[in-house]
Formats: C-alpha cells, sequence, structure tokens
C-alpha cells in the first residue's frame, strides 16, 4: 500500500514537471531564490510576491488533483471470514452499473446453485447517436420546373441555347472554371459568334460577335485542334481572349473545337468552347478528355437542332403554300398569286427588299410588276424596265437559275438597271419564277446584312416560288383555253374574246353599209354585297338569270357576251344610240321585276346599264370604251341607272 502511495506521488511530481505547472514551479523556486540571496529589499518584496503566487496556485492544484483520485473507484476488496472455515465464498461484483459510484459486492456460497441475478436484467441497448440534420431533397433539385422547354413546341433555336447553357454551367462546375463559353464559327462572315456562356466575371463582352483573327478562339475553329495555355501573359490577354471588354486577370486557358458533319462538306468544325481560370496550370490532359465528352455531347445537340430547324422549315413551308394555295383558289388570279407570294415570303425569310418582275405585253420586256420596301429607303420603283444584259435579275431569267450574291460590295453587276440608285451593300438573291414549260418572271430578297441568306432559306424560298410558278401555269392555261372556247359554260353567252370580234366585224360592216350600230355593257349593282350574302354560287345564278332575260328580249343577229366575271355586253345590230337607250331602260325594269331565287332564298336585283352608238371614225376599242365609261358614271350615282355617252 505505502508503495502504492509513494508511486503516485512521484507520477504526480512527473506530471507537474512535464507541465505548465512544472514552469509554474521553476518561477517559484526562481523567486524564492531571490528573496534569499537578494540585496535589495525591493527585490526580496518582489520574490515574495511570485514565490507566494506560485506557491498558492501549486496548492490548489494539488488539492484537485487528491480529491479526483479519491472519487475513482478502487477494486473490491476480498473479505474473508474466519468463523466460517471450509464454507468458501465468492465475492461478485455487478459490472454493469455505472462507474460513477463503488460497485456493489455480493456473497455466494459455492455450493449454491442458485443464480444471483445481476442489478439490471439485460444489457444496455447502446443509445443511437442522433444523426446530423440533412435537407430533404426537393423535385426542384433534380428537375428545371421553371423551364417549359420539355412541354412546349419552342422553337428549335430557343431550346438548344437552353440545353446548351446547361451544359456549360455544368462544364463550369466540374472544371472550378472562371468562365466557360461556346462560340459559333461563322466563316462568311468571318466572325465568332457567343452563342451562351456561363462565367463569374463582369468583364465578359456584351456583344454577341467578335472578328476572326489571330486571338486563341479563332485558331482553334481555323485548325480544328485544341490548344492549352497553363500561363497566359498579362501583356497579352487582350488579344489571345478578346471576349473580355477589360482585363480579366485570367492565368490558363483551354479551347477545344465542337465538330459537325455537314452532307456537303464532310466534318469540320463548327464551334469552340473556351474554359479559363485564374489559377496557372488549372487545366491537364484529364481535361482534355472531359471536354472530348462534352464536346460530343454539344455536337449531339447541335444535329438535334439543325434537324428540328429542317422540320420546322418543311412545316412552315407546307404551311405557306397552303395558305397561298386557299387564296388562289378563292380568288384566281396573276395579282393574287404575286401578292401571296409576297406575304408567304414575309415569313419565310428575313429580308428588307422585295421585288416580283414579270414579263409586260405592252412595253415589249420584263418589269418590276410588285415592289415591297420594308425600310422606307431608296429602291427600285414599280415599272421599272429590266436590262436583259449586265443584271442579276436578266442573268438569273436567262439562264432560269438562282443567283445569290452574299455581299453586294464586291458584286460588278448590278441589279435591275444600270441607272439605278440603290447602295452596294447587304446581299441579294434573285429566284426564277418558272415552271417545266416557261419561265414567268422571278422574285428577288435583299437584306442590308452581308451574308443573311443561308442555304437552307434559299432552298425553302426556292420551293414557294415553284408552288407560285405552278399556280401561274394553271392560270394562263386555263386562260388560253378560254381564247379558244366561243360560247361561256356558265352563261352560255359568248366568250370575251369572240364578243370583241364580233363588235369588231360588225364595226366594218357598219361603216361599210353606213349602218347604225350600238353596243350596251351591262353589270349587276351590289354585286360584292351579294356575293358577301349568298356566295359565289349565288352570285353565278344571279348572273346567269340576267343573261336568260336579255337573251330572250334580243334578235338572232344581234350578240351577248361576258366580258367580265360580273360585267356583260350587248351588240345591237342595226339599232340607233336612242333606240339602244329604250331597250337597255326596258331591260333594267324586267331585271328589277325578277324573283331571283338562290336556294331557299328568294329575292329581286337591279342592273345598271352604259350605252353608246357608232360613230363615224370610231374604232372598237373607241365603242367599248364608250359603254365602259359611262356604266361606270351610272355605278357612281347609285346604281339602277341607264346613261348613254
Amino acid at each position: 500500500m505505502t508503495d502504492d502511495v509513494s508511486g503516485s506521488v512521484a507520477a504526480r511530481f512527473r506530471q507537474l514537471f512535464y507541465s505548465v505547472n512544472g514552469v509554474i514551479a521553476l518561477i517559484g523556486i526562481v523567486a524564492l531564490g531571490i528573496v534569499i540571496f537578494a540585496g535589495s529589499t525591493v527585490g526580496r518584496i518582489a520574490g515574495s510576491l511570485v514565490a507566494a503566487s506560485a506557491g498558492v496556485y501549486l496548492f490548489a492544484w494539488w488539492r484537485t488533483e487528491m480529491k479526483e483520485e479519491e472519487n475513482e473507484p478502487s477494486e473490491p476488496e476480498r473479505v474473508d471470514s474466519p468463523g466460517q472455515e471450509g464454507n468458501m465464498k465468492k465475492l461478485l461484483f455487478d459490472d454493469y452499473q455505472s462507474s460513477a459510484g463503488k460497485y456493489v459486492v455480493r456473497e455466494v456460497n459455492l455450493g449454491e446453485s442458485a443464480v444471483v441475478p445481476s442489478s439490471k436484467t439485460t444489457q444496455p441497448v447502446p443509445q443511437a447517436v442522433k444523426p446530423e440534420s440533412v435537407r430533404e431533397m426537393e423535385i426542384p433539385d433534380f428537375f428545371d420546373l421553371d423551364s417549359d422547354v420539355p412541354y412546349s413546341e419552342t422553337e428549335p433555336k430557343s431550346e438548344f441555347h437552353s440545353l446548351l447553357n446547361k451544359v456549360l454551367l455544368v462544364l463550369k462546375d466540374v472544371l472550378f472554371a472562371h468562365s466557360v463559353a461556346f462560340f459559333w464559327a461563322n466563316r462568311e462572315k468571318s466572325q465568332m459568334v457567343l452563342e451562351s456562356m456561363a462565367t463569374d466575371s463582369r468583364q465578359f463582352m456584351a456583344a454577341k460577335r467578335f472578328a476572326m483573327g489571330d486571338d486563341i478562339v479563332s485558331q482553334v475553329a481555323a485548325s480544328g485542334k485544341p490548344q492549352l495555355l497553363g500561363r497566359v501573359n498579362p501583356a497579352t490577354e487582350k488579344e489571345l481572349l478578346p471576349f473580355y471588354e477589360s482585363p480579366a486577370y485570367v492565368k490558363s486557358v483551354f479551347v477545344v473545337p465542337v465538330f459537325f458533319m455537314d452532307r456537303a462538306k464532310g466534318i469540320l468544325p463548327v464551334g469552340t468552347i473556351v474554359a479559363d481560370s485564374k489559377a496557372e496550370d488549372a487545366f491537364g490532359q484529364e481535361t482534355l478528355e472531359l471536354l472530348g465528352r462534352f464536346t460530343k455531347l454539344v455536337s449531339a445537340l447541335i444535329k438535334s437542332y439543325t434537324d428540328k430547324y429542317d422540320l420546322l422549315l418543311d412545316s412552315e413551308l407546307l404551311s405557306s403554300i397552303r395558305r397561298m394555295q386557299d387564296r388562289v383558289r378563292s380568288e384566281p388570279g396573276e395579282q393574287t398569286i404575286l401578292t401571296a407570294l409576297a406575304e408567304e415570303a414575309r415569313r419565310l425569310a428575313n429580308w428588307d427588299f422585295l421585288t416580283v418582275a414579270m414579263y409586260a405585253d405592252e412595253r415589249r420586256g420584263w418589269s418590276l410588276q410588285k415592289v415591297v420596301n420594308r425600310m422606307g429607303e431608296p429602291y427600285a420603283a414599280p415599272d421599272q424596265l429590266i436590262e436583259d444584259e449586265g443584271s442579276i435579275v436578266g442573268c438569273a431569267i436567262a439562264t432560269n437559275r438562282v443567283v445569290t450574291v452574299a455581299d453586294m460590295s464586291a458584286e460588278p453587276r448590278f441589279r435591275f438597271h444600270a441607272s439605278e440608285n440603290i447602295g452596294k451593300q447587304g446581299s441579294f438573291v434573285c429566284i426564277p419564277i418558272s415552271s417545266m414549260n416557261r419561265c414567268y418572271g422571278a422574285m428577288t430578297l435583299e437584306s442590308k446584312s452581308p451574308g443573311q441568306f443561308s442555304g437552307n432559306e434559299v432552298e425553302t424560298m426556292y420551293r414557294l416560288v415553284e408552288n407560285a410558278a405552278g399556280s401561274l401555269e394553271v392560270l394562263y392555261m386555263n386562260n388560253l383555253a378560254k381564247e379558244f372556247v366561243h360560247v361561256d359554260q356558265l352563261t352560255g353567252s359568248l366568250t370575251r374574246k369572240f364578243f370583241l370580234r364580233k363588235v369588231e366585224e360588225e364595226v366594218r360592216r357598219a361603216a361599210d353599209f353606213a349602218a347604225e350600230l350600238a353596243s350596251v355593257s351591262i353589270a349587276v349593282d351590289g354585286m360584292g354585297e351579294h356575293l358577301a350574302r349568298y356566295g359565289r354560287e349565288g352570285c353565278d345564278a344571279i348572273l346567269n338569270e340576267a343573261v336568260k332575260i336579255l337573251r330572250a328580249n334580243i334578235r338572232p343577229y344581234d350578240a351577248v357576251g361576258r366580258l367580265e366575271d360580273d360585267r356583260l355586253g350587248v351588240l345591237l345590230v342595226n339599232t340607233a344610240a336612242s333606240d339602244a337607250y329604250l331597250w337597255a331602260e326596258k331591260m333594267r325594269k324586267a331585271v328589277s321585276s325578277h324573283v331571283m331565287v338562290v336556294g331557299k332564298r328568294s329575292f329581286s336585283v337591279t342592273v345598271s346599264a352604259g350605252v353608246c352608238g357608232l360613230s363615224e371614225g370610231m374604232g372598237t376599242d373607241d365603242l367599248v370604251a364608250g359603254t365602259s365609261q359611262v356604266l361606270g358614271k351610272a355605278l357612281e350615282h347609285g346604281g339602277n341607272l341607264v346613261r348613254v355617252y
């Protein structure tokens, strides 16, 4: 027992020596030496205070240590019972008790078979450590709820931009990059065009493009080989990284090309992915392998984007063709076709000026029939003649080929005429309006921006113009067929061509025999209102009934013809203008009193008439023009009138 106490005391002193307390004890000893050997009173007083303080501190420490030792549990002592010899006993203690107090010791006879129960019947289950609180993951952590790209018919470019932006954000986080961006390589305009970027920099350029040059992005786009700079010289940062408006103090840069397979040109680099960092040597060989996987992903996105864009163009083209055909079907005519062509071209391409050139019989040459100027700047005027030689449009019509000029400033030829006063800038495309049988003219599109029209857009416009040419072909074939038909299919009267031929014959006859001749033009009043109320079939029925009344009141050698869709002509042989007036007035009353029946509706209409008698020196055109002139005056005064020239 004494040895244990002495060992404990020695251990305390060793702990004292190797601890902070040992240092304090050493200070106290030194201070005590000063008290003993110091010659001055002040030194003795100071040494006494330090020695006393050290002694008080060490005494307090010693008391604390002794109390802790007393509180520690001691081993159970073996108790011998001399009064019960030969009756061996066993001492047990409960080792499941808390170590805070002394163990409970019990005596057990060895002969007893009973099991001494423990103070705790079962071993306690360790209390589970309460885990740290973890934030519960929600849907927005895995899915972009704000994005409607997967669920809407988004325009392909917007969808591509959204997906590419997400890819660049992931790439920036993986590389711990300062900026990551994707640039298109526009070789036609010699520009690098920014599509999307993820950056922490405020110096990133606000413009969307910069000219291709000696910078690292342009070099990779031109060569198709990746480049890595582990240390960027601050003096050359502006030339190497033109996409920063001011120095961003970038230290390392990695640029890789993005390839795409073009059907005509093969595999070409169409863009670049650039990643930079503010740390030197931030990228290595493993970065190249990682970027290679991301460039393959971007190439797949580009393919999906181009496929969808082509499908979208085809869909819009089909819609434009359907609208144009519906319009031409409801209102056939050359001007209707040209107007519909211009309107649909507005939907399919971006242009500033549009013209349509057709052949003008009266001028014996090609001229501009339609001009659309969306910029309000000086441009070609309608009815301007086109020179066959030296002009872009004349060349396109003569060769029946599409002509595309990416930059007009480098084009020596003029557009329409040598005397045109139009600036030589932008891009120009001329598409012939031709069918299998003939060329009807050409449509031109012009933009003030060079290289505006891509190959897909030109192809789309060509398909639209081709459909318009088919409509013109049908229209001209119908007109050609009508020229050989004597009788109008609807009314049974003469067609315009043969009615005018009849007028010409009778004018010559009247001139040879000094006979009287009169011409009457008749039109149904308010034909536009009847069309809106009864439709085209109703208007045809009205016109047919009017012709029946006229034919019932003429002689066999007189003639009735259909001059226009809603206008009739009557030629009265050997009839003076005064007699023709009386006849026209009689017809006006007859038509107005006639009951028209269209379907289940019954109604009446009125007509107006213009009368012109043949006078000396008057030809066929003068006679017809006179009747049309006085008919127009009758309609201007409200209709239901007969006027004489």
